[in-house]
């Protein structure tokens, strides 16, 4: 993972697959920021992505037109884009 990489998290509470991949991040010490999904502006944003279904993760370069996004539990994407990052 470069030092220019960022991780966002869309959350909302009680969400088991949110927790689970913070969770995953936070056990590989992957910096990421969380974004309350039930607040209309953050909701949007994720929706704006594509997503339907919480956690909305977005993983960017830094570069804009540069980032992955996926939604819901997804180890394999998490592996893929930042698996390497503790490594």
């Amino acid at each position: 993972m470069t030092d220019e990489k960022t991780v966002r998290v869309y959350t909302k509470p009680n969400c088991q697959a949110c927790d689970a991949t913070k969770r995953w991040l936070n056990n590989r010490d992957i910096p990421f920021e969380v974004d309350d999904i039930t607040t209309e502006a953050n909701l949007a944003a994720a929706k704006a992505l594509g997503h339907q279904q919480a956690p909305v993760v977005v993983v960017s370069n830094g570069t804009p037109g540069d980032e992955v996004s996926w939604s819901g539990l997804n180890p394999f994407e998490l592996e893929k884009h930042l698996g390497k990052a503790a490594a």
